[in-house]
């Protein structure tokens, strides 16, 4: 009996999966290096990854290029959706250099063709290398492969290179017939565009691009590698340029246009201040940081395991203002306090009151006023949020 017992707690623990799996190759490069990210989510069709705000696909992979040493985050795309998983990649300038880059192979599909005609040209390269292609300036993987389309006899030149050193070879092709002209333009983005240009925080903004030539798409933030005619979905948290270079064998461009996040606004209106002028406390005549030292004080003064109720979460410092307007008579009751964010944006909240239980605080809310109760409708009781802790002091010699 025990061991059928063992056996079946073992085929349970077994069908336990992770929620999300990703893998970073390599985990460590020196600066300027791409790394590989893939990921697969099991319960969730879209995901957000930040840095950037990318909306992609449960499973799949992208190339990256992080300037330093960064940590990437895959988030459930729903609505509130939690954090599924995290990778971190090292940049590291002393990593040791290995062996000199060296072109094992660089051949084209065809030596000669008709003016126009598509040649692939492939490589394969050893040692951590990077590899540029001439006529162009294009920069490119160590073992990839490009399409190009001469209209005229062109010798093509690869160079790899890494920080122990690197080679060249050339090979040629020739354009065969009359109409050898001149030669391709480079990459132009045609249209860069999104379906909306003011959001509010949360929600999701389609960028679309179309672009000429045989192109590579550079998108920032976020550091994504994309086809030239395609789209995506991303959700700003913040008023957010984004960037989209492309190029080609001949050259490239970018172009750029602005996300703004509109900050949360309360509006009001005359009915629901009788007084305006008397309404407004102390509170509204206060910057951040002494808010943040009278919340601080009021929260010490509270008996230990006291409730409260948070009523808004925010960003900018007129904020308060509002807060204190509608807070009228009760604006003495608010407490401003610290709210830091899982990706270290330090944002602050306002509560009201403290209060020896939940019950009490829900208690306390219907009588609150009422242009604060309009206001903030969605407030909720929780546990009263601990003071930080202060940092270690240096042990004594």
């Amino acid at each position: 009996m025990l061991p059928l017992l063992t056996l079946t707690t073992a085929l349970c623990l077994a069908q336990v999966q992770s929620p999300c799996t990703l893998t970073l190759e390599p985990s460590e490069i020196r600066p300027g290096d791409s790394v590989l990210l893939t990921w697969s989510c099991t319960q969730a069709p879209r995901i957000r990854l930040e840095p950037g705000g990318m909306i992609l696909q449960g499973r799949s992979q992208v190339t990256l290029r992080p300037g330093y040493t960064t940590t990437y985050r895959v988030f459930d795309a729903r609505p509130g959706g939690q954090e599924l998983g995290h990778a971190e990649v090292r940049v590291t300038p002393g990593l040791p250099l290995g062996e000199p880059a060296r072109i094992c192979a660089f051949d084209a599909s065809a030596r000669a063709v008709l003016p126009g005609e598509p040649v692939v040209l492939k490589w394969e390269c050893a040692g951590s290398a990077k590899v540029r292609l001439e006529p162009g300036g294009m920069e490119l993987d160590g073992k990839s492969e490009v399409t190009v389309t001469p209209l005229e006899n062109t010798r093509y030149t690869i160079t790899v290179n890494n920080a122990a050193g690197g080679q060249s070879r050339t090979l040629e092709v020739a354009v065969l017939g009359p109409g050898a002209g001149a030669l391709p333009l480079p990459a132009v983005a045609c249209t860069f565009t999104a379906n909306r240009q003011v959001v509010k925080p949360g929600e999701q903004v389609e960028l679309r691009w179309s672009c000429q030539g045989n192109a590579k798409v550079h998108l920032e933030p976020g550091g994504l590698e994309l086809d030239g005619q395609s789209s995506i979905a991303v959700v700003p948290d913040r008023t957010t340029v984004y960037t989209l270079s492309v190029s080609n064998l001949m050259g490239g461009s970018s172009r750029s246009l602005e996300v703004r996040v509109e900050e949360p606004r309360i509006l009001l209106s005359e009915k629901d201040l009788a007084e305006p002028d008397e309404a407004i406390k102390p509170l509204d005549r206060m910057d951040l940081p002494e808010a943040l030292h009278r919340g601080e004080a009021l929260r010490a003064a509270a008996p230990q395991g006291s409730w409260t109720l948070r009523m808004v979460v925010s960003g900018p410092p007129s904020g308060l203002k509002h807060v204190a307007r509608v807070a009228g008579a009760k604006a003495h009751e608010i407490l401003i306090l610290p709210f830091p964010r899982r990706d270290g944006l330090r944002f602050w909240q306002a509560c009201y009151g403290t209060y020896p239980s939940a019950a009490e605080a829900s208690k306390a809310w219907q009588s609150a006023p009422k242009p604060l109760r309009q206001a903030f409708k969605d407030a909720f009781p929780q546990r009263l949020p601990p003071a930080p802790k202060p940092a270690p002091e240096a042990a004594a010699d």
